[in-house]
């Protein structure tokens, strides 16, 4: 197979903030998208870091990277002749994905079934925090918010200590991944049967979809799964001790084990204790003692030196790499992961490249646009 995967399909794209993802994915595979945004521009453009610390809405590296590939027209929806254009547009695009609050798109006359009439093969996704009903559908959300009420966050952190946040809009950015493969499915179901297709997609539910272990041992042993730090456990800890993030000589390393490398880990250190008949048999009732005897040893080295050492014996520890590492990790450019992108204002920009490697239908990442760029060309005399 050869070609550009996505070529012909249409897309506007309503969605702001991480909620960008999944058209930028559509796009990446070949998609023309048409990004919407009101007169100031998406809130995603406001958003750092920006290069060279100046702040301008054409410079945040967020826009950046979640706009690759889009082109970009300025409406605003709070005028009533700009509405009309969009539902002129819709009469020619595909899909349409937005990410307003459950309601707002029908009180504009851009809800689904309003759109359906003016474009029967329309496929029209909404991504939200709650979807578009039951008791939580009209509360204002947030990323920490879904990931609160997912059960994401009263899992992460330390048994102790308060629920951690994950790293950035993870939970937002899971969402539009699978908004992204719910669009495709549709496209698929039309191609073979004809007709549009609405979706709706709750930001909560999807991080959800990802926590079936939780759920099923509360459900078959009314167990509350709770935070373990940076122990990897479930329902059976003894299985996978010790498996933790640890601190070394110059940062921090993932050590990882179980019953299986409990014996290699004591030659590893050099620790015969860690070899003796009762810590082989039952490692996580001595995890205080094999935690200690870890952490001596790995204070004495630094984190290149403890997984080249580890990986010589199959042993699967891993660096925990900062920023500046990744970016010139030696494994990750030789993959040839990032690429380097020309804009006309931000200058060649790096950033991640495919989000996976596919021979006959490359990903191709191309710049996010400037705000209205695409006026004339997408709108003509509208």
């Amino acid at each position: 197979m050869q070609g550009i995967p996505l070529e012909g399909l249409k897309v506007l794209d309503m969605t702001t903030s991480t909620f960008n993802y999944a058209g930028k994915l559509l796009a990446g595979f070949g998609a023309d998208v048409v990004k919407v945004e009101p007169p100031d521009g998406d809130p995603i453009r406001y958003q750092p870091p920006f290069v060279n610390d100046q702040v301008d809405p054409e410079l945040s590296g967020r826009h950046l990277h979640m706009n690759t590939g889009k082109r970009s027209i300025v409406l605003d929806l709070d005028i009533h002749s700009d509405v009309e254009k969009i539902k002129d547009l819709v009469k020619s695009f595909d899909i349409l994905i937005e990410s307003y609050s459950p309601g707002y798109m029908e009180s504009l006359g851009l809800g689904y079934e309003q759109l359906n009439a003016i474009q029967p093969e329309l496929i029209m996704a909404s991504i939200t925090y709650f979807g578009q009903d039951g008791p939580y559908a009209d509360y204002e959300g947030s990323e920490l918010v879904a990931d609160a009420l997912s059960g994401y966050l009263y899992l992460t952190g330390d048994s102790d200590k308060e629920p951690v946040k994950c790293f950035d809009n993870l939970i937002e950015q899971q969402s539009s991944l699978q908004a992204a493969v719910a669009i495709m499915t549709a496209v698929t179901a039309r191609e073979l049967q004809g007709g549009g297709d609405y979706l709706d997609i709750s930001a909560t539910e999807a991080a959800l979809f990802l926590l079936g272990g939780p759920a099923q041992m509360y459900h078959w042993t009314d167990r509350i799964a709770g935070r373990v730090g940076t122990r990897l456990m479930n329902s059976a800890p003894q299985m996978f001790y010790p498996s933790c993030i640890r601190p070394c000589k110059d940062g921090y390393v993932h050590v990882h084990s179980n019953t299986r490398y409990v014996d290699l880990l004591g030659i590893l250190m050099e620790q015969p204790r860690l070899n003796e008949p009762e810590i082989l048999e039952t490692p996580m009732g001595h995890a205080d003692e094999i935690d200690e005897i870890m952490s001596r040893w790995l204070m004495k080295h630094d984190k290149f030196e403890v997984v080249r050492m580890a990986q010589e014996m199959r042993l699967p520890f891993t660096e925990v790499f900062t920023p500046e590492e990744i970016v010139n990790d030696d494994h990750l450019n030789e993959r040839n992961f990032f690429v380097e992108v020309d804009h006309p204002l931000a200058g060649r920009v790096k950033q991640p490249g495919a989000p996976g490697m596919m021979t006959g239908t490359p990903w191709e990442t191309r710049r996010a646009p400037l705000l209205g760029e695409h006026q004339d060309e997408v709108l003509g005399n509208q």
